[in-house]
């Protein structure tokens, strides 16, 4: 999901471009042509013809905003899979979700080879109820094609009235032909975070997505596990299927573990986009050792999160490696209430590395088996599947810098789970015995 940080203010430069274009005023002496190189001049001229002879000539009377609109998302569809053209009913729509409610299936989804495809299912929604598997490919919603469809579109053709059904046509590897899942639409609420006791004062958080109030609801997880068994010793934090949300709350619970230094930082190709972001600093972390677990759907800000507190040394991180989102989505606000989200930079963790592509490598990686515990398991789909994705901005300069090693563990249920909690039991019989 990207940045999502509110830099929401920006000119109405596209509207004025096609203000300029449709009544004439690009000419070669005008002011604002000898800004713009001439062959922009001329392809400018071209969409002006082009749209003149669809508005005169087609066999159907067409209003200029479908058109516009339809020109901008075409615009957009040829650059990277994460940037997006957004209406105003869209637009309010990406707003409720970040808040953390909305009408819907539950579902992260992006492009695959022309057709919409799940990144990853909510956690105790409908599209997670249904079976609907990371890496599924969504053929057609309600018997409309998705192919080339824009992301935006499919998403609003999920969303629908509470109660109401959405017919999803799936393609699986597996299957032997498509198959037809009804989801009835439910109104959204996330609650991002979810928690439990285990023995030896170890402690489990779920976190399924960074939303508003995420880091909040951590607080009081933590603070009542704390007070139910008297200060735990470890903590396993779950970002497994965790698609990303808001990098601001990413932020502030890495802060919580992090007493200082930076968590991120931004570069992009105008000197604005080069941000850097610290821990806050606003309370004393918490120091019990904790272990992140993180597979092929951990995405974006939770990606983020993992590897910033791995390249810190305060978490070890397990499972596979992450889906490899590593850019910057900054959300702009256009006129009439409309909006668009450009990818403006890369992210790139204290350590000076970028995930984009690559993603984030465990320090023990686990495959786990396909019975979980807690989330589906994933597919192989990850960032560098996705059309026009960025390849990773450091290309041949990546030298690994540690060696990972590889365990293979067989349990009955979630490996990935089962390693994390024999880590940390293990680590607390180590220090219960004295050996430093």
């Amino acid at each position: 999901m990207g940045k999502f940080l509110s830099r929401s203010l920006i000119k109405p430069v596209i509207f004025l471009i096609f203000f300029a274009v449709f009544f004439g005023f690009i000419n070669n002496d005008s002011c604002f042509a000898k800004k713009l190189s001439g062959s922009t001049i001329k392809n400018l001229r071209l969409f002006s013809k082009v749209y003149t002879l669809i508005k005169n000539n087609y066999i159907k009377k067409e209003n200029s905003e479908k058109l516009i609109f339809g020109a901008i998302e075409g615009m957009v569809s040829t650059l990277d899979p994460h940037t997006y053209f957004l209406t105003p009913n869209e637009f309010r729509q990406m707003k409720a979700e970040t808040s953390g409610e909305f009408v819907g299936i539950g579902v992260k989804i992006s492009v695959r080879n022309h057709y919409i495809v799940v990144i990853s299912p909510i956690d105790g929604f409908p599209a997670a109820k249904a079976g609907i598997k990371a890496g599924d490919i969504i053929e057609k919603i309600n018997n409309i094609s998705t192919y080339n469809m824009n992301i935006m579109k499919a998403v609003n053709l999920l969303r629908g009235k509470a109660g109401s059904v959405v017919s999803l046509l799936i393609e699986r590897k597996g299957f032997k032909k498509p198959g037809v899942f009804k989801l009835i639409r439910e109104n959204i609420i996330l609650k991002s975070v979810k928690y439990m006791i285990l023995p030896h004062h170890i402690g489990y958080v779920r976190i399924s997505s960074f939303q508003e109030h995420t880091n909040s609801q951590l607080l009081k997880v933590l603070k009542v596990i704390s007070l139910r068994e008297h200060g735990i010793q470890g903590l396993i934090i779950d970002l497994r299927n965790n698609p990303g949300g808001l990098l601001n709350q990413a932020i502030k619970v890495c802060s919580d573990f992090i007493k200082s230094g930076v968590v991120v930082y931004t570069k992009g190709r105008i000197k604005s986009q080069d941000v850097k972001y610290f821990a806050l600093g606003e309370k004393t972390p918490f120091k019990y050792p904790v272990v992140v677990l993180v597979n092929s759907g951990t995405a974006s800000a939770a990606e983020i999160m993992a590897g910033s507190l791995q390249a810190h040394k305060r978490a070890i991180v397990v499972g596979t490696r992450t889906f490899g989102k590593g850019s910057v989505q900054t959300v702009f606000t256009l006129p009439d209430g409309a909006g668009i989200g450009l990818t403006t930079a890369f992210y790139f963790l204290p350590n000076g590395v970028s995930v984009q592509d690559r993603g984030v490598m465990p320090n023990f990686i686990v495959h786990s088996s396909k019975d979980f515990i807690f989330v589906k398991p994933p597919s192989k789909l990850r960032e560098i599947n996705l059309r026009h994705h960025f390849r990773n901005p450091e290309g041949k300069k990546i030298k690994e810098k540690y060696k990972y090693d590889v365990f293979k563990v067989y349990f009955k249920k979630d490996d990935q789970f089962r390693f994390a909690y024999e880590l940390l039991k293990g680590w607390n019989f180590i220090k219960s015995v004295g050996v430093k």
